[in-house]
């Protein structure tokens, strides 16, 4: 696994962008088929612990199941997470840290924690 830094921006609806930097982990083949491995046993196990339990097998073993394929998958196919995104808030200029996880995507919308609005994160503009 190897991480990176990228400076993005964060605005908000009638705001000016500000600055805001992101951590990114590039997952190699291994680490992704770990992570995968984790959420398929995770969800294997719970379609297993549901067998014997009368009436509520029927939708928690294949849901179980079902969950384990999907969410395996989806892991799987992740090439690069979120580590750390932080930045200020341009509405109220408070410097945070934003809670982001799962598969590095931009546009990201994302909320301040102290005012409450709605922020999106999004790659710097090229200069021309």
């Amino acid at each position: 696994m190897t991480t990176r830094t990228l400076e993005l921006r964060l605005h908000g609806f009638g705001a000016p962008p500000v600055p805001a930097r992101a951590e990114i982990a590039e997952l190699a083949p291994a680490d992704r088929f770990k992570r995968a491995a984790v959420v398929f046993g995770a969800f294997v196990a719970v379609a297993i612990v549901a067998l014997p339990i009368p009436i509520v097998h029927f939708m928690l073993v294949p849901g179980g199941l079902l969950l384990a394929f999907v969410l395996g998958g989806l892991r799987l196919r992740e090439d690069a997470i979120f580590r750390d995104v932080s930045g200020g808030c341009p509405f109220c200029a408070t410097e945070q840290h934003f809670p982001l996880f799962g598969r590095f995507r931009l546009p990201k919308d994302v909320h301040c924690a102290n005012c409450g609005r709605k922020l999106t994160l999004e790659r710097e503009r090229e200069s021309p």
